[in-house]
């Protein structure tokens, strides 16, 4: 073995110990920090959440692999905000159990188990955070996963989490912005993942394994670019139209009052979340009104109302949803918004900088 290859390895090996001696900084304090209990809550993440990286479901991968099980990249056009973006997703390649490689795209199953790291990693006992280095690392067991999975009513197989997670380590996703050529950001959903074989929680049933987390986490970690919103809620959800909704509510609604409802057209739900991709229109508005009644069945929405716009033919050429906040997530967004007041003014007190101004200039609410 060349000495090289040796030192790469110890490299490896020594990194969980550094991240376990990371002290606790502000920024990661704040993040971790939630108005109300802790168990059912978690943070969104402003633009990350609004990629739509989990949109190809399994039945469309299915239809586009070619015989040898191969996929192309996935590539698609949406706004954020009032800007142009292109995501490409290169799927990842998997070893299947008789030897043959099979390409996924991330999906619904990638998107919960993203979901529930997140929600490990904002337990300062399990997640590091660099502000320096604009890293967040989180460690975990597949177990926990599963326990958490299982605990939310989504559960999955050991196995299962394990293929999950290898999808999300070899996706590559390439973000572009307006015109440019080149990507604004680029990266599979997890990297650096360091991994416990059997032999290894054999001799140690304590040993963890470790990922970083995109980048685009960390820099909204770093810039208060985040606000609470109610995980557990979440979590129960069947629909995964219905739980982007929810998060796009949480993120963007913070006006949310009786007297303040929240307006949305069908086209930009559609075009936002990828999600809606059936070949008739009447097949995605049923789609995305039984995520609002849903939503409703959660108690985020109280209710929500529909103007249809038809043009030639008595065909849809757009439709107004217009939703009725229910009393309980009104009180959740106030939560989060004095959650977000009481952050800033802890950072602005400590002297830490942050770009939280230029931030809110730059990028445009999803």
């Amino acid at each position: 073995m060349s000495k090289r290859s040796t030192s790469s390895k110890t490299a490896a090996s020594a990194k969980p110990s550094m991240l376990e001696r990371l002290p606790v900084v502000q920024q990661f304090s704040l993040f971790s920090k939630f108005l109300g209990d802790s168990e059912d809550l978690s943070n969104t993440i402003e633009l990350w959440d609004a990629i739509p990286k989990y949109s190809v479901t399994p039945r469309q991968q299915n239809a586009a692999r070619d015989e040898k099980g191969r996929l192309i990249v996935h590539s698609y056009s949406f706004l954020y905000g009032k800007r142009s973006c292109r995501i490409q997703v290169q799927p990842a390649s998997i070893q299947m159990e008789d030897g043959s490689f099979k390409d996924f795209y991330p999906c619904a199953d990638e998107e919960l188990v993203e979901e529930v790291l997140r929600k490990v990693f904002a337990d300062q006992q399990y997640g590091r955070h660099d502000a320096r280095e604009s890293e967040s690392w989180v460690k975990f067991s597949l177990q926990m996963i599963r326990k958490e999975l299982r605990k939310r009513g989504k559960s999955r197989s050991v196995d299962e989490i394990k293929r999950s997670i290898e999808i999300l380590a070899k996706t590559h996703i390439s973000f572009y912005v307006d015109d440019d050529q080149e990507p604004l950001y680029m990266n599979p959903i997890l990297t650096d993942v360091t991994r416990v074989t059997r032999a290894k929680f054999l001799k140690d049933p304590s040993v963890m394994w470790w990922a970083k987390l995109p980048a685009l986490v960390s820099k909204s970690v770093n810039e208060l670019t985040y606000r609470q919103f109610n995980y557990g809620k979440l979590m129960r959800m069947r629909s995964q139209l219905a739980r982007w909704l929810h998060k796009r509510l949480a993120h963007n609604y913070t006006f949310a009052g009786i007297l303040n409802p929240y307006s949305i057209n069908f086209t930009t739900i559609q075009n936002a979340s990828g999600l809606l991709a059936y070949a008739r229109t009447q097949q995605n508005v049923q789609a995305l009104e039984k995520a609002l009644t849903e939503l409703q069945e959660s108690s985020v929405l109280a209710s929500w109302d529909k103007e249809v716009r038809r043009g030639t033919h008595n065909r849809i050429q757009e439709i107004k949803y217009t939703l009725i906040p229910d009393v309980e997530f009104i009180k959740e967004m106030k939560a989060a918004n004095a959650r977000v007041r009481d952050s800033r003014e802890a950072i602005n007190s400590a002297g830490v900088t942050s770009s939280q101004h230029a931030v809110n200039k730059a990028d445009p609410t999803w």
